[in-house]
């Protein structure tokens, strides 16, 4: 995968290198060479681009720790090992809430909240990056677009939260609101069954990727022991696959939503959670997700300082 990599020195075990080596291209197409030499023009004239852009990385793997363990609650809860509760939500929206109810709250979620809208960035710069263009890097790119969305969307939930208490109102019932008033369109239940639908496909992509251990993308690696390389992979590849059933459970309830012309079967993380922890045949979806989420959120907080921008192939 063309990228801008760090050589790989013994020195780097320690602290990373931030110095790119020249794109090696043999092999690829033109225009994907193009865009590696793009990618390394980029860090190498904006070296605070990357080191700035790995906070958001870090902001990022703290979301998905607290989520997982919100999800850990819900799958904990099913089983009578915890008391019943409908206020903590298991998302990245309630991850957001669960540090803004906390002592200190305001200054971790300033600090949270600018950690977002860098990710945001980060994922911006990389769909704007020239590469190649072929489907599947312009499927990528399209991702990378409505990640910075989400996240962005993360950044304000968290500097609104700075100001005034959260609201009662959770993810949940804005996903089914959202549907609700798309399906009183023509041709609303098409879209919506179109986004569940393709939600479910990402998650299948998602979980692949875990299963084949191909999670490195945007990553130095150089100068990691072996043996460090493969745990990182084994973390990533679970965080992947939690991830992916977390995409194809929501995507389920949309597609529902529009078959059976329900609204409020469309709902969020946290809901298609609490739906799979009530029914025996789906119930392990639950620590699936929780501990994919948590593996997810380690796997960003020990790899940010190694990641880098890489043109979307």
């Amino acid at each position: 995968m063309p990228a801008v990599s760090e050589p790989d020195t013994p020195s780097s075990q320690s602290t990373p290198s931030t110095t790119p080596e020249p794109v090696d291209a043999s092999g690829a197409a033109a225009d994907d060479a193009d865009g590696s030499a793009a990618v390394a023009a980029t860090v190498v004239e904006n070296p605070s681009m990357t080191h700035i852009g790995r906070m958001g990385w870090f902001a990022k793997g703290v979301v998905y720790v607290i989520a997982g363990l919100l999800a850990v609650l819900v799958a904990l809860r099913s089983i009578g090992w915890a008391e019943d509760s409908t206020s903590d939500e298991a998302s990245p929206t309630g991850a957001i809430k669960e540090v803004a109810q906390h002592l200190f709250g305001g200054p971790l979620l300033i600090a949270l909240a600018v950690g977002l809208l860098v990710y945001s960035g980060w994922r911006f710069v990389s769909a704007a990056m020239p590469g190649p263009k072929d489907w599947k890097a312009r499927a990528t790119r399209v991702g990378y677009v409505v990640s910075a969305v989400m996240y962005a969307s993360f950044a304000f939930t968290a500097f609104t939260l700075v100001v005034r208490s959260p609201s009662k109102t959770d993810g949940n019932d804005t996903v089914s609101g959202i549907a609700d008033t798309v399906m009183a369109h023509s041709g609303g239940r098409l879209l919506i069954g179109t986004v569940g639908v393709v939600l479910c496909g990402v998650g299948i992509y998602r979980a692949d990727k875990g299963r084949k251990l191909d999670v490195t993308d945007e990553l130095s690696l150089g100068g990691i022991s072996p043996t460090r390389r493969t745990w990182l992979r084994r973390v990533g590849a679970i965080g992947e696959i939690g991830r992916g059933a977390a995409l194809g459970l929501i995507g389920f309830f949309l597609v529902r939503s529009a078959a059976t012309y329900e609204p409020e079967q469309a709902t969020g993380l946290d809901g298609a959670l609490r739906r799979a922890a009530s029914h025996g045949a789906t119930r392990l979806l639950v620590p699936t997700i929780a501990i994919g989420f948590i593996a997810y959120g380690v796997f960003c907080l020990t790899t940010f300082r190694r990641r880098r921008f890489e043109a979307p192939t």
